[in-house]
């Protein structure tokens, strides 16, 4: 296959040029994120929405940021390649810190960084979170919209009426929401609104697209994205909600997986001729080097690294935790890389002289019922604490992540990681070494 792609800072696509206006913004401005949904300010977000190539319209310093579509997208993909990361900030809001593989990221080719952060949405990214967290049905439709869009004409526009002669094109016009815009942002075609959402709230949750044009880009990308790296088979967030917590990109999925499921309902809404169970197709290497099938697609040299990917890895020592309920009322407690979740779960229980007769759950992502979890091991829903080492869980300095106990009472402890400890002795058991407030009565008697 000849080399028929270029990808510079501007072309195809801006994206390349608009993040790196983010990051640079980022690291200058230490940007503290609001209280609750841990999102970036109206203020920043303004700021940052004047540096785009296209600016969000009609935005003030008021504006959240589900509503700036783009800036959404660059959040996301910056945490979930971990270019960044959230730590304690003033006021005990947490803030954006760069991490050092941005550094890595800063010095790779053009076409090297738009498949690194094509790669972080593909692999490392909740596509329910960049929905807003309303549904995540662009996942698995993907491979079927861009099988289709593989044999379409670049440069030729797309509407409801065309698409239903190719059914499989339908979920962009129906289905995929914000997403239409995700692509666009990443160059493999351009989109336009419907009138009715291009105009006031509906940016986000509710875009819906009135036409595509795709592009020789989109074109070219869109058969090797539909078969060597089959998303559900490679999202790694996706495969975590059905309990695989340690997944290798590209891996076989468990028999009975979502996606089986979905596969075959799409394939009975659209009224394909020939449907196919998921996944006959998928060509891809697991584990192999995302950008590796694309090389061809360019010039020599043009494409040849990213940045690494560690999966899972033990990270052994001295965990020092702060457990709070509030303010005033807190537990430190310290104990080894190779106890388990489990074990700081009994740790807490004694800390706070609470009865162990509840399920519960730890949200690593510091939001309470999201699906980045490890539960009780009498949960029916996994991955369970029992399964994972607190070294195995990727935490850093700083780290906030949310233990809720008694899915009725819901009492939240805050968790942080204060102190990591590579070397010297570790503790044999969790213990409390410092405490601060009354614990509350798990029952109190209101008689």
């Amino acid at each position: 296959m000849s080399a028929i792609l270029t990808i510079t800072e501007t072309e195809p696509t801006p994206l390349l040029r608009d993040f790196s206006a983010f990051v640079h913004y980022a690291e200058a401005h230490p940007m503290a994120l609001t209280q609750g949904h841990e999102t970036v300010s109206g203020r920043d977000l303004y700021e940052l929405n004047q540096a785009m190539t296209n600016p969000a319209p009609d935005t003030t310093p008021r504006t959240r940021q589900t509503l700036h579509p783009l800036l959404h997208l660059f959040y996301h993909l910056s945490l979930a390649g971990r270019l960044f990361q959230k730590v304690p900030g003033k006021g005990g809001k947490l803030a954006l810190k760069p991490t050092e593989r941005l550094k890595l990221y800063e010095v790779l080719k053009p076409a090297e960084k738009y498949f690194f952060l094509l790669e972080t949405l593909w692999i490392d990214a909740d596509w329910k979170k960049l929905v807003g967290g309303y549904f995540e049905e662009p996942l698995y439709s993907a491979p079927l919209v861009l099988k289709a869009l593989s044999a379409h004409q670049p440069g030729k526009c797309i509407r409801p009426q065309q698409a239903r002669e190719n059914p499989s094109l339908m979920p962009i016009f129906v289905h995929w929401r914000s997403f239409a815009l995700y692509f666009s942002f990443f160059g493999f075609w351009q989109v336009t609104a419907t009138q009715d959402s291009a105009a006031g709230r509906a940016r986000l949750h509710f875009f819906q697209a009135e036409s595509i044009t795709p592009s020789l880009l989109g074109v070219a990308l869109a058969p090797v994205l539909s078969q060597a790296r089959e998303l559900p088979y490679w999202n790694l967030p996706s495969r975590r909600k059905g309990g695989e917590w340690n997944a290798v990109p590209g891996s076989p999925l468990p028999k009975g997986n979502t996606y089986e499921v979905i596969y075959g309902d799409l394939v009975e809404e659209l009224n394909l001729k020939k449907p196919k169970a998921a996944g006959k197709v998928y060509k891809g290497k697991p584990g192999e080097p995302f950008f590796l099938p694309f090389v061809p697609l360019f010039a020599e040299g043009e494409l040849r690294q990213t940045l690494p990917r560690e999966g899972v890895k033990f990270v052994d020592g001295t965990y020092v935790f702060k457990v709070s309920m509030r303010t005033n009322l807190w537990r430190r407690i310290e104990m080894a890389g190779g106890h388990s979740l489990e074990d700081l779960h009994y740790a807490i229980q004694d800390a706070y002289d609470f009865d162990d007769d509840h399920l519960y759950a730890f949200f690593t992502d510091n939001e309470a019922w999201s699906d980045e979890k490890f539960t009780s091991p009498h949960d029916e829903e996994g991955p369970h604490v029992d399964e994972v080492r607190i070294g195995e869980v990727g935490l850093f300095v700083g780290r906030r992540i949310v233990y809720l106990f008694d899915y009725g009472d819901c009492w939240r402890f805050r968790v942080e990681v204060e102190e990591i400890r590579t070397e010297g002795p570790k503790p044999r058991r969790p213990r409390v070494v410092e405490k601060k407030g009354k614990a509350p009565e798990q029952y109190p008697d209101y008689d």
